[in-house]
């Protein structure tokens, strides 16, 4: 978790993120094969993302982000840590 102006932001991994909401990368954590993958595919920290879909009996997520749709492993997803972006309250608690 992180505190931000008297709130809390909770940092959930990519594969626990709900769908269509602006999600922000907050930091890595897992194998440096997969981050490395994923900082090649341009899902560096900062980057503001949206999760498109998700595949059924758990295949995978599309994400958007920079104007490019990308599918990625629930693997791979889970280890990335978002927060939600923006306005939106999804993550955040008083």
């Amino acid at each position: 978790m992180r505190a931000s102006m008297g709130q809390t932001e909770i940092e959930v991994p990519l594969n626990r993120a709900p769908l269509r909401r602006q999600l922000v990368v907050r930091r890595y954590e897992g194998e440096s094969s997969v981050i490395e993958r994923l900082c090649e595919l341009g899902l560096t920290i900062g980057t503001q993302l949206l999760i498109r879909r998700r595949a059924p009996l758990g295949g995978g997520i599309e994400v958007e982000f920079r104007g490019v749709r990308v599918g990625l492993r629930l693997r791979e997803a889970a280890v990335l840590y978002v927060t939600a972006c923006g306005d939106s309250n999804a993550y955040r608690s008083s």
